[in-house]
Protein backbone atom coordinates (compact mmCIF):
# COMPACT_ATOMS: atom_id res chain seq x y z
CA UNK A 1 0.00 0.00 0.00
CA UNK A 2 1.48 3.39 -1.13
CA UNK A 3 1.16 6.10 1.73
CA UNK A 4 -1.22 8.19 0.33
CA UNK A 5 -3.63 5.41 0.13
CA UNK A 6 -6.36 4.97 3.45
CA UNK A 7 -5.61 2.23 5.35
CA UNK A 8 -7.17 -0.57 4.76
CA UNK A 9 -8.72 -0.77 8.35
CA UNK A 10 -10.27 2.66 7.95
CA UNK A 11 -14.13 2.16 8.04
CA UNK A 12 -15.64 2.61 4.67
CA UNK A 13 -17.77 5.97 5.60
CA UNK A 14 -14.74 7.59 6.59
CA UNK A 15 -13.03 6.34 3.39
CA UNK A 16 -15.63 7.97 1.32
CA UNK A 17 -17.40 4.75 0.14
CA UNK A 18 -20.83 4.74 -0.52
CA UNK A 19 -21.36 0.92 -2.07
CA UNK A 20 -20.44 0.57 -5.89
CA UNK A 21 -18.88 3.49 -7.65
CA UNK A 22 -18.74 4.04 -11.08
CA UNK A 23 -15.79 4.27 -12.99
CA UNK A 24 -15.33 8.14 -13.64
CA UNK A 25 -15.76 8.30 -9.59
CA UNK A 26 -12.25 7.20 -9.03
CA UNK A 27 -9.47 9.61 -8.42
CA UNK A 28 -6.61 7.90 -8.86
CA UNK A 29 -4.86 10.77 -9.78
CA UNK A 30 -4.67 11.84 -6.16
CA UNK A 31 -2.88 8.73 -5.43
CA UNK A 32 1.53 9.35 -4.74
CA UNK A 33 1.92 6.21 -6.66
CA UNK A 34 1.07 8.38 -10.13
CA UNK A 35 2.29 10.78 -11.90
CA UNK A 36 0.75 12.38 -15.51
CA UNK A 37 2.93 12.25 -18.30
CA UNK A 38 0.26 14.16 -20.46
CA UNK A 39 -3.64 14.18 -20.98
CA UNK A 40 -4.79 10.57 -20.35
CA UNK A 41 -1.66 9.18 -19.64
CA UNK A 42 0.20 7.85 -16.66
CA UNK A 43 2.71 6.57 -15.02
CA UNK A 44 1.95 3.62 -11.80
CA UNK A 45 4.20 2.63 -9.48
CA UNK A 46 4.25 -1.27 -8.89
CA UNK A 47 6.20 -1.09 -5.95
CA UNK A 48 6.22 -0.39 -2.56
CA UNK A 49 9.33 3.05 -3.23
CA UNK A 50 8.69 6.24 -3.91
CA UNK A 51 6.38 8.11 -6.64
CA UNK A 52 7.28 7.27 -9.89
CA UNK A 53 9.81 10.06 -11.46
CA UNK A 54 8.32 11.63 -14.32
CA UNK A 55 11.33 13.08 -17.03
CA UNK A 56 9.79 16.72 -16.94
CA UNK A 57 11.44 17.74 -20.99
CA UNK A 58 9.25 18.35 -23.44
CA UNK A 59 7.30 15.03 -25.61
CA UNK A 60 10.06 14.80 -28.04
CA UNK A 61 12.62 14.22 -25.82
CA UNK A 62 10.57 11.71 -23.81
CA UNK A 63 9.95 9.94 -26.96
CA UNK A 64 13.33 9.62 -27.83
CA UNK A 65 14.81 8.17 -24.37
CA UNK A 66 11.57 5.97 -24.77
CA UNK A 67 12.90 4.74 -28.37
CA UNK A 68 16.10 4.52 -27.10
CA UNK A 69 15.27 2.09 -24.19
CA UNK A 70 13.12 0.12 -26.36
CA UNK A 71 16.15 -0.55 -28.36
CA UNK A 72 18.12 -1.47 -25.64
CA UNK A 73 15.90 -3.91 -24.56
CA UNK A 74 15.03 -5.24 -27.91
CA UNK A 75 19.15 -5.83 -28.56
CA UNK A 76 19.18 -7.50 -25.13
CA UNK A 77 16.47 -9.72 -25.89
CA UNK A 78 17.75 -10.42 -28.96
CA UNK A 79 21.04 -11.19 -28.31
CA UNK A 80 20.35 -13.32 -25.14
CA UNK A 81 18.57 -15.58 -28.01
CA UNK A 82 22.28 -16.90 -29.07
CA UNK A 83 22.04 -16.35 -32.61
CA UNK A 84 24.07 -14.08 -34.91
CA UNK A 85 20.89 -12.65 -36.61
CA UNK A 86 17.48 -12.14 -35.31
CA UNK A 87 14.51 -10.09 -34.85
CA UNK A 88 11.63 -9.45 -32.61
CA UNK A 89 8.74 -7.66 -34.33
CA UNK A 90 5.63 -5.79 -33.45
CA UNK A 91 3.73 -4.97 -36.28
CA UNK A 92 -0.20 -3.90 -37.32
CA UNK A 93 -1.69 -5.11 -40.32
CA UNK A 94 -5.40 -3.54 -41.22
CA UNK A 95 -5.79 -2.62 -37.13
CA UNK A 96 -4.20 -6.20 -36.38
CA UNK A 97 -1.32 -6.38 -33.95
CA UNK A 98 1.15 -9.21 -35.23
CA UNK A 99 4.06 -10.44 -33.73
CA UNK A 100 7.05 -12.78 -35.19
CA UNK A 101 10.62 -13.77 -33.66
CA UNK A 102 13.39 -15.49 -35.85
CA UNK A 103 17.06 -15.87 -34.64
CA UNK A 104 19.34 -17.69 -37.03
CA UNK A 105 23.64 -17.86 -37.55
CA UNK A 106 22.20 -17.51 -41.27
CA UNK A 107 21.47 -14.25 -42.32
CA UNK A 108 19.77 -15.46 -45.79
CA UNK A 109 17.90 -17.67 -43.97
CA UNK A 110 16.41 -14.99 -40.90
CA UNK A 111 15.64 -12.01 -43.98
CA UNK A 112 13.92 -15.02 -45.94
CA UNK A 113 12.38 -15.81 -43.04
CA UNK A 114 11.11 -12.11 -42.41
CA UNK A 115 9.63 -10.77 -45.66
CA UNK A 116 8.11 -14.18 -46.15
CA UNK A 117 6.37 -13.97 -42.49
CA UNK A 118 5.72 -9.97 -43.98
CA UNK A 119 4.27 -10.39 -47.40
CA UNK A 120 1.81 -13.46 -45.99
CA UNK A 121 0.14 -11.37 -43.42
CA UNK A 122 -0.88 -8.37 -46.45
CA UNK A 123 -1.29 -11.06 -48.92
CA UNK A 124 -3.06 -14.87 -48.21
CA UNK A 125 -4.29 -15.34 -51.56
CA UNK A 126 -1.01 -15.32 -53.97
CA UNK A 127 1.76 -16.71 -53.10
CA UNK A 128 4.91 -15.26 -51.25
CA UNK A 129 7.32 -15.40 -54.42
CA UNK A 130 5.25 -13.71 -56.58
CA UNK A 131 4.01 -10.63 -53.61
CA UNK A 132 7.58 -10.68 -52.91
CA UNK A 133 8.50 -9.65 -56.73
CA UNK A 134 6.04 -7.80 -57.07
CA UNK A 135 6.81 -5.20 -54.06
CA UNK A 136 9.96 -5.29 -55.16
CA UNK A 137 8.97 -3.81 -58.29
CA UNK A 138 6.45 -1.81 -56.82
CA UNK A 139 8.71 -0.18 -54.22
CA UNK A 140 11.38 0.61 -57.66
CA UNK A 141 13.71 -1.13 -55.16
CA UNK A 142 16.71 -2.59 -57.15
CA UNK A 143 18.09 -6.14 -56.98
CA UNK A 144 20.80 -7.56 -58.93
CA UNK A 145 21.19 -11.05 -59.28
CA UNK A 146 24.50 -12.78 -60.38
CA UNK A 147 24.29 -14.03 -64.21
CA UNK A 148 24.84 -17.31 -63.31
CA UNK A 149 21.05 -17.46 -61.53
CA UNK A 150 19.76 -17.61 -65.78
CA UNK A 151 21.23 -20.65 -66.61
CA UNK A 152 19.08 -23.56 -64.35
CA UNK A 153 16.14 -20.66 -65.66
CA UNK A 154 17.01 -21.73 -69.49
CA UNK A 155 17.73 -25.13 -68.58
CA UNK A 156 14.72 -25.78 -66.93
CA UNK A 157 12.75 -24.42 -69.98
CA UNK A 158 14.70 -26.38 -72.67
CA UNK A 159 16.55 -23.39 -73.70
CA UNK A 160 19.82 -22.91 -74.80
CA UNK A 161 22.30 -20.41 -76.79
CA UNK A 162 20.82 -21.64 -80.38
CA UNK A 163 17.34 -20.08 -79.07
CA UNK A 164 16.47 -16.53 -79.39
CA UNK A 165 15.59 -13.89 -77.05
CA UNK A 166 12.23 -14.38 -78.65
CA UNK A 167 12.11 -17.76 -77.50
CA UNK A 168 12.96 -17.03 -73.74
CA UNK A 169 10.28 -14.20 -73.61
CA UNK A 170 7.62 -16.81 -74.87
CA UNK A 171 8.04 -18.86 -72.21
CA UNK A 172 8.45 -16.63 -69.67
CA UNK A 173 5.45 -14.95 -70.84
CA UNK A 174 3.30 -17.98 -69.52
CA UNK A 175 5.27 -18.24 -66.08
CA UNK A 176 7.53 -15.49 -65.24
CA UNK A 177 11.02 -16.10 -63.17
CA UNK A 178 11.79 -17.76 -60.46
CA UNK A 179 14.84 -16.75 -59.11
CA UNK A 180 16.27 -18.73 -57.85
CA UNK A 181 14.77 -21.82 -59.74
CA UNK A 182 14.10 -24.64 -57.90
CA UNK A 183 16.22 -27.53 -59.65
Amino acid sequence: MAPSDPPKDTPRADRGEEGVIRPDELDYTASERVAELSEGRYVVATDNDDAPSVDDSDEADSTDERGTLARQQTARYVSERGADYGFALTASFGGDIRHHEHFSDDVAAAFGDLATWYVEQIDTDTPAEEVLGILLLASKTNVSYPTQVLAPVLRRHGLDLDDSIGDLLAVLSKEGITLPTEE
